[in-house]
């Protein structure tokens, strides 16, 4: 894959961690729970520092868990 076509590619597919806790409206708390029992699954982490890692996710895996959440939710409720 070519450069510009990559760039392309993870404009469109990837987000960041503020990016995915707006669409699964979790508090931070929350989504480093989700990301700890691998509910959701970084397509990429960088480690800048012992405490701070950078983390990317596939736009559509976090819809997905959202759906998920919606459901279960839903399913407590019943």
């Amino acid at each position: 894959m070519k450069r510009d076509e990559f760039i392309k590619y993870a404009k469109e597919h990837l987000i960041s961690t503020h990016e995915a806790r707006k669409i699964t409206e979790q508090s931070i708390k929350a989504f480093q729970q989700s990301v700890k029992n691998e509910k959701l699954i970084p397509a990429l982490e960088i480690k800048e520092s012992d405490k701070r890692v950078i983390r990317l996710f596939f736009r559509d895996e976090v819809e997905a868990y959202k759906d998920q959440m919606n459901d279960w939710q839903a399913a407590r409720k019943k």
